[in-house]
């Protein structure tokens, strides 16, 4: 499975790519808006998305123009902003899924299974 990373902290990114790697799917990585939508020039079976890119609340917009151009693919935020009046504000927005910051390894390895083509 191919599977977009978009996320500004490097330390995440880090984590995530070892994450991605031992579930044995490919991963492409964005640090930004820009990249990530280079990126989605590639097929790409999920989205994980950051909400909160360059210490903003940006991460949304992406999802927002995906949408509305037509993606109907699964696209997941992840971010520590899981009030439950944000989780509903994510899922309004065109998000799938929510997977809250810190998440549990067996947490994602689940999503990996749920979305694999």
């Amino acid at each position: 499975m191919r599977i977009l990373y978009v996320e500004d902290e490097r330390a995440d990114m880090e984590l995530m790519r070892r994450l991605i790697k031992v579930a044995h799917h490919h991963g492409i990585f964005a640090s930004g808006l820009e990249e990530a939508r280079d990126a989605l020039k590639l097929h790409t079976d999920l989205i994980l998305l950051d909400i909160v890119l360059d210490q903003t609340r940006v991460g949304h917009q992406l999802v927002q123009e995906l949408r509305s151009d037509g993606y109907q693919g699964p696209i997941v935020a992840v971010t520590g902003l899981a009030l439950p009046q944000e989780v509903q504000q994510w899922h309004d927005m065109g998000f799938t899924e929510v997977l809250t910051k810190p998440f549990e390894a067996d947490r994602l390895m689940r999503l990996f299974e749920k979305y694999a083509p």
